[in-house]
């Protein structure tokens, strides 16, 4: 067994030892050759655990000579009173273990006995290979992980409605099966339990400890309360991996920074995917999957993908569904090119002749209705739909883009700026819309596109459609108001579903998550996000529960807002002043250097905006001071190379790259080459960036600037041994800034869990420059890493002394007194952590994990 099992002591206990040659805590060590039960010789040792040994054996009594399995359990008995139990509980779980030997994919159970104080369970031997092996020579795609899933669902269906909790699923237990490539689920926790049974002295009773591996075991089984849900759970945690290669332990010893980095590295994933693994995996067992069933409804979508509707249209990817509506891309086989559709299948309530007939005249009734907005073009078309195989499907248009509820999710949540043009953005459509008579009655982040071409949002899903799978409409999202709820949708309905809809993309907190007026039922939503009191006062109008005190129309809304935005414009009174001195000073200069002077000016205000973060405003004061000098980079390097780093910060890595090589074109400079490494590095065009920093080493061998930063590309690109080679070097070059470099060599050794050198490099880092904020986590990740916590507690509180704003010490420090059990101060550093960097997932999974020991 490659994963080491767990135990958790739950009560202290008194162990008895005794030793002799082969006799180790009353446990028999067994060797080649030996003979238990009178038939089974042993013919070589398979894995051992902490509760179990397991052997290869041959039933000698058998006319094949079957090759079999025996599980030795480990039982580490502190008193005789409980041999009986013991014994009891061995043959209680041996019954269970053979009703579910029934399954084809669960190992037979051939006999169970006890010899000389031994358990022993003799097994049908599996041939094959075992999972994690399998994944380490091969990670699965997305396809063959969905199917790997519903296989291990499949069993896990079975198990537990018989009853049973697993209680360790990991890759190790799990074998795909040679003669049919099927997984097969091998040792079940609750037998290993046996071996775990201590008489507690004080209290007078039979303790038992939790059974489980680290990574893989929820926290609510490690408090000792498994369910159904904990070993979905671990099954979601080998799906990743499945998918990465990587433990879910060596996740947990990344940086801090890097903790999301699993998803990150899943390009060719699709986000549904991603998103039901990560409900496997949500640390609240009331977030999670709740049983084998609803997980299996979730993934049978996914399963549609790559198969033929019709002979004619092949689904490309899934793009999601819900209550009866699944929707996908698909390509039409029968032109030439094959062009993209989007095809919507519609899953009835109920499968019957006469329903699904009346159901698709319904679909033909409303799709007219619809029709009178064909000539928008900012509603998708419909090309056909028809009945096949007891279900639905609606062909329409393929719109190029992505939805709100993607961008919410990448970028957290949008300005005021941003929801302004958002609003209008939808408000526009929505009145052609309405002018027809039409509500759309399904208005959410997942229904609003925003089309690559122009950036305009495109309106999908309406609730007509839905209507016609006979499926109520979902309450619980938070976007549907009282009237809605009760089947009378009107006009302002979708003003209620907007306005919910601005207020998550401004908050990033789904409308059921919000907390409500006690008194009044109105969501509670503006301390969540900073906006003018005018924006605050359309958002409450368009949420009123009162369908009277709601906005009664779309173009009420957009009138709103067009005051706000005249208002915006008006400017404050100080750019008058400098209009006033300018006008004063132009008698004193002549153009030429009255223009540098203004660019000056420009340059030094857009460096304040730099230095205080405000990015979007530095370029824009760059921007300016460029246009005045008519884009002279002799004259201002730094501005451009300063509008440059603006631009990095913004991950606009394109632009940033357009003003390194406009500079390059004008000098050969070795600043504007590292700028241009920094640019393609940010676009993961790592070659392109090797070969801009060995440009600038040329012109300047003597500056460690591009050294460090060719390293860098290095680790990125795995090529650790010349990633250390130059951070060496630009240590050497650079010894009084040489705290960079020292820190990336502190993240390699970490990476390569060399963490006592990870140490040291560190420490050096931090010698150099003792403010170090970079260096100090590292610091402590490392010392974390070999359990030294008291110095890992030290090196996190130096690093908020720093920065009392870094989400990633405050994180480290949760993990460190978490691991130190002083839960009340874990929950503390994650509380600091979750308000520092709002709806971090990972933070708020280690809350609730340190707020459930507490509980305990």
């Amino acid at each position: 067994m490659s994963d080491p099992d767990y135990t958790i002591p739950v009560s202290q206990s008194n162990e008895f030892h005794s030793h002799s040659a082969k006799i180790e805590y009353g446990y028999r060590i067994l060797n080649a050759g030996d003979l238990i039960g009178n038939r089974y010789r042993i013919v070589k040792e398979l894995g051992s655990g902490g509760f179990a040994t397991t052997y290869l054996a041959v039933d000698e009594q058998s006319q094949s000579q079957l090759t079999c399995v025996v599980k030795q359990l480990q039982p580490r008995f502190n008193s005789p009173a409980i041999w009986e139990s013991a014994k009891e509980r061995f043959a209680t779980e041996a019954v269970v273990l053979q009703w579910l030997g029934n399954h084809d994919r669960i190992p037979q159970l051939l006999a169970h006995f006890e010899e000389n104080q031994q358990f022993y369970l003799i097994q049908e031997f599996i041939e094959g290979e075992e999972f994690e092996q399998e994944i380490h020579r091969l990670q699965l795609s997305e396809f063959d992980l969905i199917h790997f899933l519903c296989d291990v669902l499949e069993i896990l269906n079975f198990v537990h409605h018989q009853g049973v909790i697993h209680r360790d699923i990991k890759p190790s237990n799990l074998i795909r099966r040679r003669s049919d490539q099927k997984i097969v689920l091998i040792d079940f926790g609750a037998v290993k339990e046996i071996g775990t049974l201590a008489f507690d002295l004080d209290r007078e009773t039979i303790q038992t400890q939790i059974i489980g591996t680290p990574g893989y075991m929820p926290p609510e089984q490690h408090n000792g309360k498994p369910s159904y849900a904990s070993d979905i759970y671990a099954l979601g945690k080998t799906a990743i991996f499945a998918l990465t290669g990587r433990s879910p332990l060596e996740w947990e010893d990344t940086e801090a920074e890097d903790l999301e980095s699993w998803q990150k590295r899943l390009n060719k994933v699709s986000p549904q995917l991603i998103g039901i693994l990560n409900r496997m995996i949500c640390a609240k067992v009331s977030e999670r999957y709740q049983n084998t069933t609803e997980l299996l409804e979730a993934l049978k979508p996914l399963l549609l993908v790559e198969t033929i509707i019709e002979d004619k249209y092949q689904l490309i990817s899934y793009l999601g569904g819900k209550r009866g509506i699944y929707s996908y891309v698909a390509k039409d086989l029968q032109q030439s090119p094959q062009p993209l559709y989007i095809l919507n299948l519609l899953k009835l309530q109920k499968i019957e002749s006469e329903t699904l007939e009346n159901a698709f005249r319904h679909l033909k009734q409303e799709l007219g209705h619809l029709a009178k907005l064909n000539n928008l073009d900012r509603i998708p078309k419909t090309k056909e739909y028809f009945i096949s195989q007891e279900n639905i499907y609606l062909i329409q248009e393929y719109i190029e883009g992505e939805s709100l509820e993607t961008i919410i999710n990448r970028e957290f949540n949008l300005n005021e700026e941003e929801i302004i043009d958002l609003l209008e953005n939808i408000g526009e459509i929505l009145r052609d819309i309405h002018k027809h008579k039409i509500i759309h009655a399904n208005l959410q982040p997942s229904s609003l596109i925003k089309r690559s071409s122009d950036g305009k949002i495109v309106l999908i899903d309406f609730g007509v459609i839905q209507e016609i799978t006979n499926y109520l409409p979902d309450a619980k999202t938070g976007y549907l108001p009282p009237e809605q709820i009760a089947g009378r949708p009107i006009i302002s309905s979708d003003i209620y579903a907007l306005g919910m809809t601005a207020i998550y993309a401004l908050t990033g907190i789904k409308p059921e998550k919000l907390a409500k007026n006690p008194n009044t039922g109105e969501v509670i939503w503006q301390q969540k996000t900073r906006v003018s009191s005018e924006l605050s006062k359309i958002l409450n109008k368009m949420v009123r529960l009162d369908k009277q005190q709601r906005y009664q129309s779309i173009e009420q809304v957009l009138k709103s807002l067009k005051k706000l935005r005249f208002k915006s414009k008006i400017k404050p009174w100080h750019k008058y002043v400098i209009i006033f001195i300018s006008l004063t000073t132009l008698t004193f200069f002549s153009r030429y250097f009255w223009l540098q002077y203004q660019a000056i000016l420009l340059f030094k205000q857009a460096d304040l905006e730099l230095q205080y973060q405000r990015y979007e405003q530095a370029i824009e004061y760059y921007d300016r001071g460029i246009q005045k000098v008519s884009g002279k980079i002799n004259l201002f390097q730094g501005a451009w190379l300063r509008k440059a780093q603006a631009l990095s910060h913004l991950k606009r890595y394109d632009e940033m790259l357009q003003i390194c090589q406009q500079g390059l074109h004008k000098t050969n400079n070795v600043y504007f080459w590292n700028c241009q490494g920094l640019a393609l590095e940010g676009l993961e065009r790592y070659e392109e960036a090797i070969a801009s920093y060995n440009e600038a080493i040329k012109l300047k061998p003597d500056f460690f600037v591009p050294l460090n930063n060719r390293g860098e590309v290095y680790t990125r690109l795995g090529k650790l041994d010349n990633a250390i080679a130059d951070f060496e070097a630009a240590i050497k070059l650079g010894e009084a800034e040489s705290y960079v470099p020292w820190n990336n060599l502190g993240k390699i050794y970490f990476q390569q869990q060399k963490y006592e050198q990870a140490i040291n490099a560190y420490q050096q880092a931090i010698s150099v420059k003792e403010d170090y904020l970079p260096a100090l986590i590292g610091l402590g990740n490392a010392q974390k890493a070999l359990r030294r916590y008291s110095e890992a507690l030290l090196a996190y509180n130096q690093a908020i002394e720093v920065n009392s704003d870094s989400y990633e010490a405050w994180f480290g420090k949760g993990l460190t007194e978490e691991a130190l059990q002083q839960y009340r101060e874990a929950v503390q550093a994650y509380e600091r952590a979750i308000v520092l960097k709002p709806n971090w997932q990972i933070g708020i999974d280690a809350l609730e994990r340190v707020e459930q020991k507490l509980d305990y």
